[in-house]
This record gives structure tokens, sequence and C-alpha cells, in this order.
């Protein structure tokens, strides 16, 4: 018995252990949801209603998103969001986006907020590279 520990023994002291944790660079999206700026406290309620018939003919700024598809041979084919209208609407939509959240191989769920989300959907495979989430095509890395 003594001779099987002492085989034993020299053989676990011949190989070393490795200890090292390899980095965790592949996962799937398990959700996606639009991220915006702090909510802001209540508009105050000022005055009364406006009194008369609102005409055909508004002379108002337009309002709302804006979205925008470079075509041509010299564009990168990305789409482009943003929004016209007042100076409060373009700044809540430079502080809004898109966070995207990603179960790792090792079960572990990060969260990441990609330049560009279209890129991506639930269920694909993505890969870690330089803190930045990247598609995998079908074949894979």
């Amino acid at each position: 018995m003594r001779v099987l520990i002492a085989l034993w023994l020299a053989a676990a002291q011949a190989q070393p252990l490795d200890l090292r944790i390899p980095p965790v660079t592949g996962g799937e999206v398990v959700a996606m949801r639009e991220v915006g700026a702090a909510a802001r406290g209540a508009l105050p309620q000022g005055g009364t209603a406006p009194v008369g018939v609102p005409t055909d003919v508004e002379q108002s700024i337009p309002v709302g998103a804006v979205v925008y598809l470079p075509l041509g041979p010299q564009s990168d084919k990305n789409w482009r969001f943003g929004a016209a209208g007042t100076a409060e609407m373009q700044a809540q939509f430079a502080q809004s986006g898109y966070e995207v959240t990603v179960r790792m191989d090792d079960g572990e769920r990060r969260a990441f907020r990609p330049r560009d989300p279209g890129r991506f959907s639930v269920g694909q495979r993505v890969s870690l590279r330089a803190g930045e989430i990247e598609p995998l095509g079908k074949e894979g890395p």
C-alpha cells in the first residue's frame, strides 16, 4: 500500500497543476432592451388650455424620430438614428441606447451597450473581443 501511495505522490508531483481560468469569450444573446437617460421630474402644469380652433396650417417644427440609411458606393450601409424637433428631444435621443444581455458560455450574464445594436438579435451567438461583442457567423469563430 505504501508503494502505491509513493507512486501516486511521485506522479502528482511530476505533473504541475494548472489553476489558470481560461477566459470566456463566447456567448448567446438572451435579451435586448432600450435604455435611456434617468427619468426627469414631472413637467410643470402651467396655465389654462388654449382657446380657439387650431388652423389647418401650423407653423410648428416637425418632431419625431429620424432613421437614415446611406446608399451609394462610398457609404458604409449602416443605419443612422436620430431625432428631429426640440433640443430636449434631441438630447433624450442622444442619451438613449440599447442594452444587450449575453449569457456567456460559463453561465454568467453580462450586459453590453454596443455602438450598432441592429447587428444583434436574441438567440444569436456572439464573441467578446476587447470588451465589445461581435456577432458570429453560422460557421463559428
